[in-house]
């Protein structure tokens, strides 16, 4: 049965246990197993950009130390690789159902600060991520200019049972970075806090095991149509 609990402290939040149906909540996990051959490095927003045939060795060597130092892990853009064939994807359909149940939006509808606009929003962001061997990333918020059509983020975890992995903790923080609270993955579970305000972070994950025993997540976001060149791929959902 579907648990949810709003939480004031770090960072305004929600957590929803047993999101999706556990076949469903299956198959998507599934899904992300089967996809191993297309996840690709992680990018990492607002680090330095060097055009192709302009680098030196030496620069590019920062950048990569750069981008290392932020976040490790790979990922499948989920809108670009269904494009047009969204009725593929386990992950994406559920999903988009999930977020339009009378429960999900009332309870949603009922909470403090920008909680509601949830019911509002036209628009969806789909990534797939997933850590292995050290993989993490750092403290970060999920929105910058270029990406303004991001109001309420969602990440929900998937993994075999038992988990075979340590680590990988979703770390919320408040005020300060001193002001802490984390996460262990559990799967079929969901957080959701609002993408401008709440600085979080992936604790590294201890991972030797076979690539279908990661710790994988969906990072959603929730937002509108966004009017930028360079907003990554989004779905219309309602």
């Amino acid at each position: 049965m579907q648990k949810i609990e709003y939480k004031e402290s770090p960072s305004p939040h929600v957590i929803i246990e047993n999101f999706l149906s556990e076949p469903s909540a299956r198959e998507c996990l599934a899904e992300a197993q089967w996809l191993e051959p297309v996840f690709v490095p992680a990018s990492v927003s607002g680090t330095p950009h060097v055009e192709d045939g302009d680098e030196c060795d030496e620069c590019t060597l920062q950048i990569k130390n750069l981008k290392l130092s932020i976040r490790s892990n790979d990922v499948v853009y989920l809108d670009d690789h269904y494009k047009g064939k969204r009725s593929k994807s386990v992950i994406l359909t559920q999903l988009e159902f999930a977020l339009q149940t009378h429960q999900f939006l009332n309870a949603f509808k009922k909470l403090p600060h920008m909680f509601p606009i949830v019911n509002q929003t036209t628009h969806m962001e789909t990534i797939l991520s997933s850590y292995g061997m050290c993989d993490f990333y750092g403290w970060h918020t999920d929105i910058e200019p270029t990406l303004s059509n991001r109001v309420i983020t969602c990440v929900l975890h998937f993994n075999t049972e038992p988990r075979q992995y340590e680590g990988g903790e979703l770390i919320l923080s408040g005020e300060t970075i001193e002001d802490q609270l984390a996460y262990k993955p559990v799967h079929n579970t969901a957080i959701f806090f609002e993408s401008s305000q709440c600085v979080h972070a992936v604790d590294a994950t201890t991972h030797e095991g076979a690539f279908k025993d990661s710790r994988f997540s969906i990072n959603l976001w929730l937002g509108f149509n966004a009017e930028f060149p360079n907003v990554p791929s989004q779905y219309k959902y309602k």
